[in-house]
């Protein structure tokens, strides 16, 4: 046997990608040196840890209510913040703002994952 064949019976074999990453992203790091594999992960994990921050950062009231909205209540619980709010209706109704209106609010990464709960009666 020659001394290339040894040697490659003595690397790694190649890792089995996550069934949780898409195609295209591991077809992107396959194409990759070692350099850039490496910048790669320092960015991923910078990534995630700007996202677990964010996840963890309370939410306020420029992110629950544009400037036109009226907010009226904002409670934090189990499932997300409850917010009650008077929104507009973006028309010149002359009865704006509308509501209230209750939702659930929770993180969805940096986003925000609105749920509609109805009516408030006051």
């Amino acid at each position: 046997m020659s001394h290339c064949f040894q040697l490659l019976g003595k690397m790694s074999a190649k890792p089995t990608p996550p069934e949780e990453i898409p195609a295209y992203i591991i077809e992107g790091i396959n194409r990759q040196d070692q350099e850039t594999l490496a910048a790669i992960e320092v960015y991923a994990r910078e990534c995630r840890e700007h996202l677990e921050a964010v996840e963890r950062r309370d939410l306020d009231e420029e992110d629950l209510a544009d400037s036109d909205e009226e907010l009226l209540e904002v409670e934090k619980s189990e499932g997300g913040t409850v917010v009650i709010k008077k929104i507009p209706c973006g028309k010149d109704c002359g009865g704006c703002p509308h509501g209230p209106y209750k939702y659930v609010v929770s993180r969805e990464g940096d986003d925000l994952n609105w749920e509609y709960k109805g009516r408030v009666e006051q």
